[in-house]
């Protein structure tokens, strides 16, 4: 995982793409480390498939992107720490009504200075092979 100041990289698989629960709405599950994120997608816009090498880029700048990549932009709406023994804390980014649900052993608030309300880029970039 890289970060900087503005921006979190990390280099991820897709090892899941399930149907939501609305019509038309896709869920890809990703494994990047230690980190899982699942994020909605609509189907008919969705440009992965399943073992997919992908970068995840979580930016309060713009970064620069292609339409060969999903990009969005909204808002992290809280991070709350799991009950469950393995305690995880799950970060929620809402791109203006579709999820991005982050789930890692450490606070990505706490670890990269971000803020519930910060306004944030969430891209996801095919890793060529």
């Amino acid at each position: 995982m890289e970060s900087s100041t503005q921006e979190i990289n990390l280099n991820c698989e897709i090892n899941g793409i399930e149907k939501g629960s609305l019509k038309n709405l896709l869920i890809v599950k990703l494994s990047c480390d230690n980190i899982n994120i699942n994020f909605d997608i609509v189907e008919n816009i969705n440009i992965f498939n399943e073992k997919d090498k992908v970068r995840v880029i979580i930016s309060r700048t713009k970064p620069s992107y292609t339409n060969k990549d999903f990009c969005g932009h909204g808002y992290i709406v809280t991070e709350l720490k799991d009950t469950t023994p393995d305690g995880k804390y799950n970060l929620i980014i809402s791109l203006f009504g579709l999820l991005v649900k982050i789930s890692n052993k450490e606070s990505l608030l706490k670890t990269f200075g971000l803020n519930v309300m910060d306004h944030v880029y969430f891209c996801v970039k095919k890793i060529s092979s």
